[in-house]
């Protein structure tokens, strides 16, 4: 969870994409469903996190989650956590509602467009802050020492224009 909010969808396939404002940098360029997969990324950490699925019919199917064992060990962390899962969620179905309204994300990343690059840099923001989260909750389950991926893009973004 930890390594996909944020090398992989924080770093690598949304602000490489938004520094070097590059259509070819979007994750789906070829289907242009980028925003998609991007929502349902952020989603699906959200159904691993709270160990449930709503499936295509509308049922649900639910167990045990990492959030009951966060929640059993620090009921604050699992709140924040929730709480920060749900702005990414937020800040995601934003550039989905944008795309689904006309403007492609690579368009939402283009040089010069103000409000699409501030939308995706929101989502960012909230992917990092949920990392953050992630990072607390692993300390309040005493799992040790965990290495998430990082990213250039975010940990040196001037390695990027070398």
């Amino acid at each position: 969870m930890g390594s996909l909010s944020y090398g992989e969808l924080a770093g690598e396939r949304m602000k490489l994409g938004l520094l070097l404002h590059d259509p070819e940098e979007e994750h789906d360029c070829f289907s242009d469903l980028t925003h998609v997969s991007h929502l349902y990324d952020s989603i699906g950490i959200r159904n691993v996190y709270e160990g449930s699925y709503t499936r295509t019919d509308g049922s649900v199917v639910k167990g045990p989650s990492v959030s009951d064992m966060v929640k059993a060990a620090k009921p604050e962390v699992d709140k924040e956590l929730r709480s920060r899962i749900g702005s990414t969620i937020a800040a995601m179905t934003a550039i989905t509602d944008a795309a689904e309204g006309g403007e492609a994300y690579d368009q939402q990343i283009a040089e010069g467009n103000k409000a699409g690059n501030a939308r995706v840099q929101t989502a960012i923001d909230a992917l990092v802050a949920q990392t953050k989260s992630i990072e607390r909750a692993v300390a309040a389950l005493n799992l040790g020492e965990l290495a998430f991926e990082g990213s250039d893009s975010l940990d040196n973004p001037n390695a990027v224009f070398e």
